[in-house]
């Protein structure tokens, strides 16, 4: 993991199984929060994407909420977003650099 001067690390939260110990600041807040973390390991499951309907069934939350951890983990690359229509499609990054160097899995 590469960090920039004096910027600091973050303990790995106990959900996230494997991976690095030490989190950079953007791989820490993509999994920071439960939620985020279940909603990466769900776009991990699922290659050809989900849509935000799709993913506040499966999560059993609301779709305000889910929009706002995908836009979060849009900000740190983890998640990339396409257009089929009306609907947004959203997908994982799985080369962003929290997969790939900091190496929290996904599935």
């Amino acid at each position: 993991m590469q960090l920039k001067s004096g910027e600091k690390t973050y303990k790995r939260p106990v959900w996230v199984k494997s991976g690095e110990e030490e989190l950079c600041p953007e791989c820490f807040k993509a999994v920071g929060d439960k939620n985020r973390y279940k909603l990466i390991c769900l776009l991990g499951r699922s290659p050809d994407g989900l849509n935000v309907s799709a993913l506040t069934k499966k999560l059993k939350l609301s779709q305000p909420t889910v929009t706002h951890h995908l836009n979060v983990l849009r900000e740190v690359n983890a998640v990339e977003r396409t257009e089929s229509g009306r609907q947004h499609i959203y997908q994982l990054n799985r080369t962003a650099h929290c997969f790939e160097d900091c190496q929290i899995p996904y599935n």
